[in-house]
């Protein structure tokens, strides 16, 4: 007979992304993430199947709670400019209005190269393909309004503000001086608005 579970899987995979997110797939052990979790190594490892698969299923629950918090408002159907200043004053308000000093999971990930070298890699483009994405959503439909030129290079603009706020993050997750976060917003909001149509 097998054994009865006594936890919640989307809980447990919760804990253990807000550890890797802390330390690092490197450093965070599977005893921690055992301890972490509320749960044995046995456990972990009838679950999951490995430490490896435990990050990826970590990862999923990223995208599918942080991303989303994040950027969800720039990929509904009605967002457009006013969700990319939400995004842009939001990461680069400095310390007093960034809720999370930790950056971002996947940006680490690809600082980290983790799990492995290829994983990240492919961690890496999924993040950024679903960031610019959102931004192109946003653009995209504030020209359809009008609110932007139609000349607007809405593709080199999504790719402009994607790695603006990916090196955000890296700067967040660094403890660097605001003064870089908040030239950065600066800089990007006013590339922005030399397409802000004037009718």
């Amino acid at each position: 007979m097998g054994r009865t579970k006594t936890y919640d899987r989307d809980e447990v995979t919760d804990r253990a992304m807000h550890l890797f997110w802390e330390r690092g797939y490197h450093a965070a052990s599977t005893r921690d993430l055992a301890d972490a979790m509320g749960i044995n190594s046995y456990s972990v490892y009838a679950e999951f199947g490995s430490k490896e698969q435990l990050y990826v299923q970590a990862m999923d629950r990223y995208h599918e709670l942080i991303v989303t918090r994040h950027f969800g408002g720039m990929e509904a159907e009605g967002a457009s400019i006013d969700e990319i200043e939400a995004v842009l004053d939001y990461f680069g308000g400095g310390p007093e209005v960034t809720a999370s000093k930790l950056g971002c999971l996947a940006c680490n990930a690809a600082v980290e190269l983790a799990p492995t070298i290829e994983m990240s890699r492919l961690s890496t483009d999924r993040y950024l393909e679903r960031v610019s994405k959102a931004f192109r959503n946003a653009l995209q439909n504030a020209r359809v309004e009008g609110r932007l030129t139609h000349g607007a290079p809405i593709d080199e603009l999504a790719a402009f503000m994607t790695v603006i706020v990916t090196g955000m993050l890296v700067l967040i997750r660094a403890g660097s001086d605001p003064v870089f976060l908040r030239a950065s917003r600066s800089q990007a909001l006013e590339r922005l608005g030399q397409f802000i149509s004037s009718t």
